[in-house]
């Protein structure tokens, strides 16, 4: 019997003023930059090489937002929480370099942080819950386009190619209005 998988084409938003200045806003709303909208504009083209999508999913995140009406304007997207940035806690508004210091950030063993961030394991445990949904509602297989988040894009990344070393995950990033594809077995 042949295996079954649903392709995950995968967009991360467009660039953002907080992804200029290194800032991690997390879930605070954060527009498109003109240069933003002009990426998401650029590879609507290249999306079409994938299409037909069974079904479009975005962030609900106005930068996800903004972006998924950009790439897939004749499609309905669906929102979906599960594809949202990582939570932040008290940790909104530092660099990226001073969280990757953080032990924390990045753990296998704890949901949060004491500041109250989602750890890795957190984004894994809600990237999966949505695969898994993904895995009943399309059980033949197909095509899926998802527009969200490079910590999401991560945690499918993990997730699909099952990835395993620590160091390995840490170095993963998606840059903006970058296409990425994974294949999620079904059977």
């Amino acid at each position: 019997m042949r295996s079954k998988k649903i392709r995950l084409i995968v967009v991360r938003h467009g660039e953002t003023p907080a992804n200029l200045s290194g800032l991690v806003v997390g879930r605070s709303e954060d527009r498109l930059t003109a240069n933003g909208r002009e990426q998401m504009t650029k590879i609507r083209q290249t999306l079409k090489n994938y299409a037909p999508f069974l079904a479009v999913y975005a962030s609900p995140m106005e930068r996800c937002v903004e972006s998924v009406q950009l790439v897939a304007p004749e499609y309905d997207p669906i929102y979906d929480g599960r594809l949202a940035e990582r939570e932040l806690g008290d940790l909104r508004n530092y660099r990226i370099d001073e969280l990757w210091q953080n032990p924390l950030w990045n753990s296998l063993e704890v949901e949060r942080t004491s500041a109250g961030a989602e750890t890795l394991l957190a984004g894994l445990l809600r990237t999966q819950d949505f695969l898994n949904d993904l895995k009943a509602k399309y059980p033949t297989g197909g095509t899926v386009l998802l527009v969200t988040h490079s910590f999401i894009s991560r945690c499918l990344w993990i997730l699909t190619e099952n990835i395993t070393d620590p160091a390995q995950m840490s170095d993963f990033l998606h840059p903006n209005s970058e296409i990425r594809q994974y294949k999620y077995n079904i059977v």
